[in-house]
């Protein structure tokens, strides 16, 4: 037998999910990026370090009218936030929610196939981690940017304020599995613009390519794990994942404006309050952004929407079954 199947469950029905999950995992040798070479750090000092319109406010006149010096600095300062907001997903978010599948939290996940896959995650997640923080101190060393301080995501603090919420600890657990999930699959879209500019930094690009290549894989374990422990929840357990399921679309969608207003200020721009204050609005409709779709078909595969809490959660949002 294969050393890599040893603790599989093979008495198990071998579900569409289950399959795919296997598949995913029998190629995580040759596909994992943690796996490939190094990337190159060179650092390019006349390329731009980020992408201009990813930026919230970057059609507002104020801030087109700022010095070339200044508008080269929120470009880095945006790239900062962008890896900073990674670094938020991956050990705030995903990381815990894989500790308790290994911990045996998460009813449905406790065979020897789901471990694997979610020890290979934390792998992939760990190197992350290293890619974009390699790429950080490079940014920050380069352009002087050393002092500059991130503050908290709304995407965490939205999750653990629901989660503050809960009176039980297995629905605690579940707001982080879902907030894991929508973010999961969510996050290659949102590296998909970076990954294909070949007008920034080309360490930039590389890194949220690599980044992306292996999401692009995690999207569809977090669909089929999902797909797996919905079925082995009991009906009180589904009906508040169905309920919360929607609720980190809006989260993950937020423009995180009260960064932009605190890094702003950092930096000096004495314009920023202003530019942010602006914006605002537009968040309003955050969630009409971003593409939900596949939130949605995951939802309508697992039988969220057959639940009332499921339909009337989706559709808070404006979001129809």
């Amino acid at each position: 037998m294969d050393a890599s199947l040893i603790g599989y469950d093979h008495h198990d029905e071998p579900s569409q999910s289950r399959q795919l999950l296997l598949r995913i995992s029998e190629s995580w040798n040759t596909r994992a990026k943690v796996r490939r070479e190094a990337l190159d750090l060179t650092f390019e000092p006349a390329r731009d370090d980020f992408l201009e319109t990813l930026l919230p406010f970057h059609q507002h006149p104020l801030y087109q009218a700022l010095s070339e010096c200044d508008r080269q600095r929120i470009l880095s300062c945006g790239w900062l936030i962008y890896n900073d907001k990674t670094v938020a997903i991956e050990t705030a978010i995903v990381t815990p929610s894989c500790n308790d599948a290994l911990e045996g939290r998460i009813p449905g996940l406790e065979g020897g196939l789901m471990r694997k896959l979610v020890c290979e995650t934390l792998v992939d997640e760990a190197y992350h981690l290293l890619l974009v923080e390699n790429a950080s101190r490079i940014t920050r060393h380069y352009r002087g940017l050393g002092d500059i301080r991130i503050p908290t995501f709304n995407l965490v603090r939205f999750m653990e304020e629901a989660k503050a919420g809960c009176s039980e600890g297995w629905q605690r657990t579940l707001v982080q599995l879902a907030t894991s999930v929508v973010s999961e699959i969510f996050v290659s879209d949102y590296l998909h613009q970076l990954s294909d500019c070949h007008t920034i930094q080309t360490l930039n690009r590389a890194t949220v390519a690599a980044h992306r290549h292996d999401e692009l894989a995690h999207s569809k374990v977090f669909t089929g794990l999902a797909e797996t422990f919905y079925p082995a929840l009991d009906r009180k357990q589904q009906a508040f994942f169905a309920e919360v399921l929607p609720k980190p679309i809006e989260w993950f969608a937020d423009m995180e404006l009260d960064i932009w207003d605190d890094v702003l200020a950092q930096l000096g721009i004495v314009q920023g309050r202003t530019i942010v204050a602006d914006c605002r609005p537009m968040n309003a409709n955050a969630v009409r952004r971003v593409d939900y779709s596949g939130v949605v078909n995951l939802g309508r595969n697992i039988g969220v929407f057959d639940t009332m809490n499921g339909r009337d959660s989706f559709g808070l949002l404006g979001i129809a079954a």
